[in-house]
């Protein structure tokens, strides 16, 4: 179990550290300069879940300030300032279109704050909202040259073939990454706010939902 205080312990096979966890994800530490990138994605599938975890922090912010503190096993304990106030897990389920593709909406919120979850009516930032209308959606996860830069996209097309075209072209140059509005639309999520596709999986002879490869 994760205890979120003052003093907030993080489990590395939980929600709280969902970034850098998945093996397609590139998780590398942020090169001191620019030059060549690496990049990795993942196309989300019907049957599939997001899951995302924002931290609730009175700044407004999504990065939050932390200190590490001793740790054991596959637990590490942060320390963060009065600033953070929770955090909020929010899901979106994805079912199938007709002839094809995949449909995101937004399925539950729950906020915790205080050692108290409470669930929300709607999330307190709806990443997918653009790509409502998208057919085919992609995140892509790309190695920061710098502070800067986002760790991953999210990117959605009405047909395969432009959905190959904007990932080439996000890879060649993370400027490319412009378009909130369809046909062809590529958001950037936020550095902060943590994102991972889960699929129901059996695990030891029981389902549960795990990272999605």
């Amino acid at each position: 179990m994760c205890w979120l205080k003052r003093e907030i312990i993080l489990c590395l096979t939980s929600i709280a550290v969902l970034w850098g966890c998945h093996a397609r994800i590139v998780s590398t530490p942020v090169p001191s300069s620019g030059g060549p990138v690496e990049n990795a994605y993942i196309d989300l599938q019907p049957g599939w879940r997001v899951r995302v975890v924002v931290p609730l922090l009175k700044s407004g912010r999504y990065t939050l300030d932390t200190t590490p503190q001793q740790g054991s096993g596959t637990t590490i304990t942060l320390s963060v300032g009065a600033d953070f106030l929770g955090y909020e897990t929010d899901y979106y389920r994805l079912t199938p279109r007709t002839h094809g593709g995949v449909h995101i909406t937004f399925a539950l919120a729950e906020a915790t704050k205080d050692g108290q979850t409470i669930r929300q009516s709607a999330p307190v930032v709806n990443l997918f909202e653009s790509l409502r209308g998208s057919r085919y959606l992609r995140l892509l996860y790309l190695r920061r040259a710098s502070e800067a830069d986002h760790n991953m996209a999210a990117l959605g097309a009405d047909r395969k073939d432009p959905l190959e075209a904007l990932t080439r072209r996000v890879q060649s140059d993370p400027a490319a990454c412009v378009s909130d509005t369809p046909p062809d639309v590529c958001l950037w999520m936020p550095v902060g706010i943590a994102v991972r596709p889960e699929i129901w999986n059996v695990v030891d002879g029981t389902k549960e939902w795990t990272p999605a490869r």
